[in-house]
């Protein structure tokens, strides 16, 4: 925790920091993220920022990016600057890393563009991002809606609504956030909320409507007894 404090102050401080971008990814604050680096800019990306601050920011291509990809494609204005806490170097140079979520940034400029681009960013701050009185019932909704979708689902599909009770309430939002399956304009929009109680009943409202959805297929498959129809 100390050093994602530190990163934090760092970023705030300096306020570059290199971007990598990616097509259908939207990253947020606390939440984790395994990522394979293979593109030769990206090593040298990961590289040099394993030698500085250990800091990267995801940030998401704009729809038309896959005319420009080897160049610069514009990116969604809002991204998330991540802590690399793993690291692996593999023999032919390319790195396994894992980034812990820090802070909702706000893309202000670039100061380099190649090999890879950094970023002039401004850092924004999250509210009712603590645990609290404030929060409790939100919490609470999230967790029974997420206890009853996981019965819903098996295997892999339930794993993102498989959340601790102990998580603290914005871990467990921005948790919930990135690995549920939603379309990225969904999630530029909820990473777009500067309040996380906002964010948690956005993400609610898109919960529930999932859980309709389930209950009416679920309906249509049984016949006027009840039973299953097959």
């Amino acid at each position: 925790m100390e050093a994602r404090k530190r990163a934090l102050q760092r970023l705030i401080s300096g306020g570059t920091i290199p971007v990598f971008p990616l097509p259908d990814l939207v990253f947020f604050p606390h939440a984790s993220l395994p990522l394979h680096i293979f593109e030769p800019r990206y090593r040298k990306m990961t590289q040099d920022a394993l030698r500085g601050e250990r800091l990267i920011a995801l940030a998401l291509l704009n729809p038309g990016w896959e005319r420009d990809y080897d160049g610069n494609p514009a990116i969604a204005p809002l991204g998330c600057a991540g802590l690399i806490e793993d690291d692996v170097r593999l023999p032919d140079g390319r790195f396994n890393i894992r980034l812990r979520g820090l802070a909702r940034i706000e893309f202000l400029s670039f100061v380099q563009e190649s090999p890879y681009r950094i970023a002039r960013v401004r850092v924004l701050e999250d509210r009712n991002d603590q645990d609290g009185p404030q929060v409790e019932e939100d919490k609470k909704r999230l967790m029974a809606v997420c206890a009853g979708l996981l019965q819903e689902f098996s295997g892999r599909d339930s794993q993102a609504f498989a959340l601790d009770n102990a998580m603290p309430f914005a871990a467990a939002v921005n948790t919930l956030c990135q690995s549920l399956a939603m379309e990225p304009r969904e999630k530029i929009a909820l990473l777009g909320l500067d309040d996380v109680r906002d964010r948690c009943r956005g993400l609610l409202g898109i919960l529930e409507e999932r859980w309709r959805e389930i209950s009416l297929r679920q309906a249509r498959r049984q016949d006027p007894t009840g039973r299953d129809v097959h």
